[in-house]
């Protein structure tokens, strides 16, 4: 943020007025105005002197009014410039942070855990919390089993190296027998466990594309299963991540779902879903180990436009394999918010399962 100013004093004056502006209306919800600000403004400016600043920081697009009468609020750049600012430590208070562990390190089903991970996050800041977990493209094979459910319909249960089960429901082009399907999954666990599932489909279709005559009936069944069931073009894609959703709820009591149609808007995204995992993922593309920030997302989410995301990547034997934060309204507590993430994050890595 630049000024015209001279003295270092005046340099920094509109920067900490801002920070003043943004912190109270954190904490009101209501337009700040000159009087208010004079109040909580640590340096003992007068009203007067405020309202020029304030005037200069609606110049700089930091600030708005939302009418002639009312006192000011920041815009999504006024947040941006403010988050900026922020020095995080990365500590959450000692007690929080022992319960936070506590009620997490009971979960030992991952799904479990993504899911009460998200539900601390949304009750601590008293937003939505979110948990993006692996894309299926990129987890690696524990134990594969396939299920005869009907003819030419087969349920496949996978676990992930990190513990994930996933389900899906096969329609094939042919009926396989149980026992075939029993082969199939002993097959596949024998020689490709720990191997990633994008990683076992391509090394199958390779070695069928050699020579069919080759191979035995087994694995040509193997081969069928897998090309069906581990990873599919659209699990390339970021949007087939699964996320956990924690709170959504909470947020029907803020003033800026007053609108019905952007409380619409915003339960849409939540059900569709697709498009809010494109934008963590995007998010966490930034290969920082730290939570960041992201205002405004009208760009990526119609009907977002003035919604924040705070996400932190997590990691699984020492590599990034999702995401998780907090989703809200701008008007939130950066400081304690970046915090927060950024303990979860490193936590959640922590107690993820190893094997």
């Amino acid at each position: 943020m630049h000024t015209q100013r001279n003295s270092k004093g005046s340099d920094e004056r509109p920067r900490e007025v801002l920070k003043a502006i943004v912190r109270e209306y954190v904490r009101s919800g209501k337009p700040v105005g000159s009087h208010r600000l004079a109040e909580a403004y640590k340096e003992g400016l007068s009203p007067a002197t405020l309202r020029n600043v304030m005037a200069e920081l609606e110049e700089m697009g930091l600030v708005t009014q939302p009418h002639t009468s009312a006192g000011r609020i920041p815009t999504a750049e006024g947040y941006r410039v403010y988050v900026d600012s922020i020095e995080c430590t990365g500590k959450v208070p000692t007690r929080q942070a022992a319960q936070i562990k506590q009620s997490l390190e009971l979960e030992t089903d991952p799904g479990e855990l993504m899911n009460k991970t998200s539900q601390v996050l949304s009750a601590l800041s008293d937003n939505v919390g979110f948990v993006l977990a692996p894309p299926v493209s990129t987890a690696t094979m524990q134990h594969i089993k396939f299920i005869r459910r009907s003819r030419q319909r087969i349920l496949v249960i996978l676990v992930t190296g990190s513990g994930l089960v996933q389900h899906r429901i096969l329609q094939m082009d042919q009926d396989f027998a149980q026992s075939e399907l029993d082969q199939a999954g002993r097959y596949l666990v024998s020689h490709f466990e720990g191997q990633t599932l994008i990683e076992i489909r391509a090394e199958l279709v390779g070695r069928m594309l050699e020579e069919k005559s080759l191979y035995d009936r087994l694995f040509m069944n193997a081969v069928l299963l897998a090309n069906a069931s581990l990873v599919t073009p659209e699990d390339e894609d970021d949007e087939e991540s699964e996320v956990y959703l924690g709170g959504t709820t909470r947020i029907i009591q803020k003033p800026e779902l007053a609108d019905i149609d952007r409380m619409i808007n915003l339960f849409q995204t939540f059900e569709e879903k697709g498009r809010l995992v494109k934008l963590i993922n995007e998010c966490l593309k930034t290969r920082s180990s730290k939570p960041s920030v992201r205002i405004g997302l009208g760009q990526d989410i119609p009907g977002m436009r003035d919604w924040a995301l705070v996400s932190s990547p997590y990691l699984h034997d020492q590599k990034v394999i999702g995401g998780l934060g907090i989703l809200g309204p701008p008007r939130m507590e950066y400081e304690k918010t970046i915090c927060l993430v950024g303990y979860v994050a490193k936590l959640f890595s922590e107690l993820l399962p190893n094997n």
